[in-house]
C-alpha cells in the first residue's frame, strides 16, 4: 500500500516540503523523507495563505517601477532586496502607510 511521505532533504526534481506517495522507501531515500501520519495527513493549510501572493504582487509593483526608472536589477532578488534599489522616497510612494 502506498504511503505519504514529506520530503525533508531535496533531491533532483523534488523540493523540501513536497509530499510524495511511495510504495516503499529505498534505503538511499530513507534519510530524505519523513512518514506522514495522524493529524499531519489531514489537509495541510498554510498559516498565511495570502502572504505568498501579496509578496509576489509587491515584487511585481517594485520591479515595474525599477523598469520605469531604468534601474538594472536581478530578477531572482526578493521584494525587500529590490526595494533597497529604489531611490529614497519611492517605496513610500508605491506603498503609502495609513497611520
Amino acid at each position: 500500500m502506498a504511503e505519504k511521505y514529506e520530503v525533508v532533504k531535496a533531491w533532483h526534481g523534488v523540493s523540501v516540503g513536497d509530499v510524495v506517495v511511495l510504495e516503499g522507501v529505498h534505503p538511499a531515500l530513507k534519510s530524505h523523507v519523513r512518514k506522514m501520519s495522524g493529524a499531519v495527513l489531514a489537509e495541510l493549510v498554510p498559516a498565511t495563505p495570502e502572504a505568498s501572493t501579496d509578496n509576489k504582487a509587491r515584487k511585481a509593483i517594485i520591479t515595474a517601477r525599477l523598469d520605469e526608472l531604468g534601474i538594472e536589477y536581478k530578477g531572482n532578488l526578493g521584494a525587500d532586496r529590490l526595494a533597497e534599489l529604489l531611490p529614497d522616497g519611492e517605496l513610500e510612494k508605491l506603498f503609502p502607510t495609513t497611520e
